[in-house]
Formats: C-alpha cells, structure tokens, sequence
C-alpha cells in the first residue's frame, strides 16, 4: 500500500533501450510511476534473441485501501522516472545513428532513382548533398543555406550546442548579436555642424536614404537640414532629390567639382546637418571613384558606405574594399525586404571594418528605415536558418523561437 491508503498495481514495460521504456511510462502513468526493478533480458527465438530492457514499475489503483497499522521502519521509495536524466553523451548517440540511417536510406532511393543495375555499385555511390556527416553541426547546412560561408558558419557554431535544438538556435543568436558591429547612426542633435556623406555602387538607393535621413532629422528631430548633391551624372536622381528638398522645404545645392562643394559647405554653415549625394558610379570605375574623391576633398565629416543587402557576398566584399578610398565610417544597408536571404549581410557585417549604422527596408520616406540593430539582422538571418532546419533530416520540425 502507498500513502493515502491506494492499492499499488504493477506493471512491466518491454523496449529496446531505457530510455523508450522511460517515455512510454512517462506517457502512460506520468510523474506517479515508481520504479521497482530493472534488468536487461533476451527476447526472441533461440537464434534471434534480442536485448530488451524490462521495468517494472508502481501505480496506484483506482480502489484505495483500508488503512493499516504503520510499520515501524519507513519504506524506503525507489527511484521515479523524473529522475532519470539522460546525458548530452546518449542523446547524441541516438542522433548519429538517425542520420546514419537518414543517410543509408537517402543513398538507396539515389540508387534506385540512377536506374543502376549493378548492387556492387550501392556502397560506392556519394550520399546525396543533404545528408549530413555525422560529425557535422545540425545547423551548418541550414545556415550554408541562409547565406552564411562556411568559413563563419563553422566560426559561429564552433561553441553552439547540437541539442536541445532551442538551446541551439538560441546560443546561436546571442554569438551572432555579440560579433555583428552595429554604432555610427548620426545624434539627434550636436552642438557643432554635422556633415554626412552617402557613397556606394549605382542603384542602392543612396537618394532615396538621403530623403529618409533628411525627413527624419528635420520633422521628427526639428534640426535645420541642407541638402547637397554631386549626382551630376543621372539627372534623374537630381530631379528626385529637388522634388524631395520641396516638399520638405529644404534648401539644395548642386555641386561638380570640389570647389563648388566648398561653395555648398559654406552657405550652409550654419545649419546643423548637410546631407550629401554623391555620383552613383560602378565600384569598377576607378578613375571616376578617383574624381569623386577628390571633389569630396573639402567635406570634414562622416562618410557612409551604402550598400544593397540584394547583391551576394562577392560583391557586396569588392564594393567594400573599392569605396574603402573614401575612409567610409559605418556602413547603410538598403533594400533588406528585396533580399531573398540574409546570410551574404552576415558576411560582410563579420569581414568588414565598418559597423552597421541603418537598415531600410522599402520606399517610403521616411517611414522604412531605422537605426542598424544587431538582434533584428540576427533574427532574419535565423528565421531563415528556421525554415532550412524544418527541411533538414538533422533535427526535427518546429520548436523554435527566434
């Protein structure tokens, strides 16, 4: 009898490891199952017996008991199933024999789908790409997947636990929080003149950031903004900044040549910020990034690299080195919604020199940009990294939280 006079009933579970026999008393009797004994025995036919582990374990019946006369010495409980623990060490082993078999069964429809006639050929065949190693982290191919090189990829997870996958993801976004540099945004206000300066490949959407900074500064924060433009070479782009500059009231000067920006800096001496756009040019054309300089001798001030987070890491890497003529300071990353990944954002946020300073995430002025934070990039990348997981023979689906 169990304390409060309840019959207790036994009974025996059959399984090939403890541990399954474990989750099937915990799914049956919960936490009131006591655990009386356990051994290992062979089951099967004489030439095919197999180990199985057997428990037998203590349940309360429905029907309680009369009461008894209490014995002298207490009974001492055996152990409960919610206190047994299995070790990362287990848990691990059972993950590498799953994909062991993922990877067996992966190689077979591989060689029945190639159409081979020869059985022989079967253990020579390469295991399909999206069977992982056993070795390998759960999260390598999905964060591969999202973007990020291999290199980092192996960098970032090198003290990321495999299991539980919460644990993973998790551990994962506070290493990707804490190596992403984010600083550089302009202040609100200063006591001195600010200048700023917007370089970067043509077609990252420099002007458009220009007015998103400018409606920003001068409706939100009530500063006396000026705008100056050395986009000579797309009238276009001209036109779009002068409509702006008139709808905010903002004053614009045109500038060529690096004494008409000296010209532009001392009209607008006493504002407290100068935006300036600059010639959108190839980050192949030297020579014209070589003029561009030279016309931007005279600005004294913060320059920011701006750069489409659409394009892949190659390039967004050679246009960081090809602008790094100007001394960039911190670095604009536009069109984060037309991005089909973020991984190549990663990259250059981890190879770079410069911290992340914005984000813009559409057209609107000036509503879709925002001050660079390193948990939303993070979170994108991993939502991402999410979805590759769900797909992934390594870890099982949903249960993550981002």
């Amino acid at each position: 009898m169990i304390p409060g006079g309840y019959r207790m009933q036994t009974k025996t579970y059959l399984a090939p490891t403890k541990l399954e026999a474990l989750l099937k008393i915990r799914e049956e009797h919960g936490a009131d199952a006591v655990i009386l004994s356990e051994r290992t025995v062979q089951k099967g036919r004489l030439f095919g017996k197999k180990p199985m582990v057997e428990i037998v374990v203590g349940v309360k019946s429905a029907e309680p008991e009369a009461k008894a006369e209490p014995r002298s010495a207490p009974k001492v409980e055996p152990k409960g199933v919610d206190e047994y623990d299995p070790t990362q060490a287990r848990l691990r082993k059972l993950e590498r024999e799953m994909q062991e078999m993922r990877a067996l069964v992966q190689t077979i429809h591989a060689y029945i789908t190639n159409g081979a006639t020869n059985p022989s050929e079967l253990p020579n065949m390469e295991t399909p790409l999206i069977a992982a190693t056993v070795d390998e982290h759960p999260l390598l191919r999905p964060l591969l997947q999202a973007g990020v090189e291999q290199e980092l990829a192996l960098e970032l997870l090198r003290r990321v636990p495999r299991i539980p996958q919460n644990a993973a993801v998790d551990s994962l976004k506070r290493t990707l929080m804490a190596r992403i540099p984010i600083g550089g945004a302009l202040p609100r206000e200063s006591r001195h003149r600010q200048v700023a300066v917007l370089v970067g490949p043509t077609g990252v959407g420099k002007t458009t950031t220009i007015a998103k900074l400018a409606a920003i500064h001068t409706l939100d924060y009530n500063r006396k903004v000026a705008l100056l433009s050395l986009d000579t070479y797309r009238i276009g782009a001209i036109q779009q900044l002068r409509t702006y500059a008139e709808l905010m009231k903002l004053p614009l000067h045109i500038a060529t040549n690096a004494d008409e920006v000296q010209e532009g800096l001392e009209l607008f001496a006493d504002y407290d910020l100068v935006l300036i756009d600059t010639i959108g040019r190839g980050q192949r054309d030297e020579s014209n990034l070589q003029s561009m300089r030279q016309a931007l001798q005279p600005v004294k001030g913060a320059v920011y690299l701006t750069l489409s987070a659409t394009a892949d890491t190659a390039t967004l890497l050679d246009a960081a080195q090809r602008f790094a003529i100007f001394e960039p300071d911190a670095i604009i990353l536009t069109k984060l919604d037309e991005a089909a990944r973020l991984g190549n954002c990663i990259n250059l946020a981890l190879r770079s020199e410069q911290p992340l300073a914005y984000f813009t995430t559409g057209q609107r002025v000036p509503e879709d940009i925002c001050h660079a934070d390193a948990q939303t990039l993070a979170c994108k990348v991993l939502s991402e990294v999410v979805q590759c997981v769900a797909k992934s023979p390594l870890l099982e689906k949903g249960g993550y939280r981002v």
